[in-house]
């Protein structure tokens, strides 16, 4: 198998569409998104490789991607790091593909953990305006996001990629939404030059797949994936977003708005002491919601996520960081 590649960024940024504009190339394949790889590279050091693997083919994510396995399929792995691999290795082969990608936003938080354990990966950082991001979250029933939460989760998030990118600029390179959905050929071409890959392999004949493969729990927010790019989703922040909410996401990202293309558009956008007390109270009701949604449509999924975090000692750290 080739060298692999992840594409990562704040949620809501366009990393669902670039997968679906990739999978379209014969030799790549990426599966959904994978939240528990971070998990187990965390915990390589501290835990039997024996037992991260027995875990590992249990993932409730691994059988989303349509892949079953058992702990024999991983037993010439003489690491976790080969055990993910591998993983990704038999999705792909599904599809005929030898390069692997995975896209799964919050990893743009583990990035040096990621490079340290497969240094042979190149990454694609997707950036939006903060304002669409913002408002994406907002209005989604999976994130069940608010003003505040959503735009310090975009600062931080692009933090984290910005600093990746200073440090390794070779081995990463920055995609903005509104170029993916504007030119999308000629984005989706240097992306897989970047890759090293062959942009004449994909056709107009080849479509944007459809968002099928999603869970009902998805329903809202990869609805327009069939859509394939289009600029439609720039500018709606425009006739949604309240002025009051606009306000905080400038106020919050205004320190990286400028230096990413972004402008300003309110003259002295501040944070209203009233306004974020509002918005942390009814972050919990929120939250609250979001679990009863995770709980109705993807129980497996929630149960075995707290059951690992657990296990692995990282429940406390998830949950005081759910928020973001």
């Amino acid at each position: 198998m080739s060298s692999p590649f992840f594409i990562v960024g704040c949620g809501r940024s366009g990393t669902s569409l670039l997968r679906a504009m990739l999978n379209r190339h014969p030799r790549v394949a990426i599966p959904l998104e994978s939240l528990f790889i971070i998990d187990y590279l965390r915990a390589a050091s501290t835990f039997p490789l024996e037992r991260l693997k027995e875990m590992l083919v249990r993932e409730p994510e691994v059988e989303e991607w349509g892949l079953q396995v058992s702990e024999g399929d991983l037993e010439n792995c003489l690491t976790i790091v080969d055990s993910i691999s591998k993983l990704h290795d038999l999705y792909a082969a599904q599809f005929g593909a030898d390069v692997w990608g995975q896209k799964t936003p919050r990893l743009v938080r583990h990035l040096d953990l990621l490079e340290a354990n497969f240094p042979s990966a190149r990454f694609i950082h997707l950036i939006r305006d903060p304002r669409a991001v913002v408002n994406s979250l907002i209005r989604s029933d999976v994130h069940r996001s608010d003003a505040y939460h959503a735009a310090v989760r975009w600062l931080n998030d692009v933090r984290f990629g910005l600093d990746f990118e200073a440090r390794r600029p070779e081995i990463t390179l920055r995609v903005r939404y509104e170029d993916l959905v504007s030119q999308p050929d000629g984005t989706l071409t240097s992306v897989l030059q970047f890759f090293d890959l062959d942009p004449d392999r994909i056709h107009d004949s080849v479509p944007i797949p459809a968002s099928d493969e999603y869970s009902e729990f998805y329903a809202n927010i990869h609805a327009n994936l069939s859509r394939g790019p289009t600029a439609a989703f720039v500018d709606k922040w425009r006739s949604e977003l309240s002025s009051e909410d606009q306000e905080v996401a400038e106020a919050i990202c205004d320190s990286l708005m400028g230096e990413l293309g972004y402008e300003c558009e309110l003259a002295s956008p501040r944070l209203r002491r009233g306004k974020i007390r509002r918005l942390k109270l009814k972050r919990v009701f929120l939250v609250a919601l979001q679990a009863i949604r995770y709980l109705r449509y993807r129980p497996d999924y929630s149960l075995h996520l707290l059951w690992r975090k657990w296990k692995l000692g990282l429940l406390w750290e998830f949950l005081w960081t759910v928020n973001y």
